[in-house]
């Protein structure tokens, strides 16, 4: 829960200190428990606005306001450029764009080593070095030798 503003005079200014005032939406939440945490927002704005000069929290105010649409509008951007981003892949996908850098084929070796490695007569760490491949590379290679034969 947010604390309430605190005023400290230091000379001739008023410093407002909002500690620990934040929203966190959770957009798991229902749309009263955001309300709510705007209004708890708002009182302590309001609270912290109350201390100082009628000129200046006006001042404060403004930029506060204007901050905020600032901050809808950019997200509105964003949200349409991402809408936007999925249209166009989903678009070149349906063309056939394929994405990502192009499969490295099998070395050619690899059928002599997995048969060993099956066979017991290699490990798989002798079996990825014999391939030119690391261990995880010779796993992720079985594993696609092994799903291009069960597509068979």
């Amino acid at each position: 829960m947010p604390r309430k503003a605190k005023a400290q005079r230091t000379g001739e200014e008023r410093v407002i200190q909002l500690a620990a005032a934040r929203v966190q939406f959770d957009p798991t939440g229902t749309r009263e428990e955001l309300q709510t945490q705007l209004r708890e927002l708002a009182k302590v704005i309001a609270s912290g606005l109350s201390t100082l000069e009628l000129n200046q929290s006006k001042e404060l105010l403004g930029v506060f306001v204007s901050d905020l649409f600032l901050s809808v509008s950019d997200r509105e951007r964003q949200e349409f450029r991402c809408q936007r981003q999925a249209e166009g892949i989903a678009a070149a996908r349906a063309r056939g764009v394929r994405f990502g850098a192009d499969p490295k084929p099998l070395p050619d070796n690899f059928d002599e080593c997995y048969e060993a490695w099956l066979n017991g007569d290699m490990t798989a760490t002798d079996a990825a070095a014999a391939c030119g491949l690391s261990r995880k590379g010779f796993y992720r290679m079985r594993k696609k030798k092994q799903d291009r034969n069960a597509a068979v």
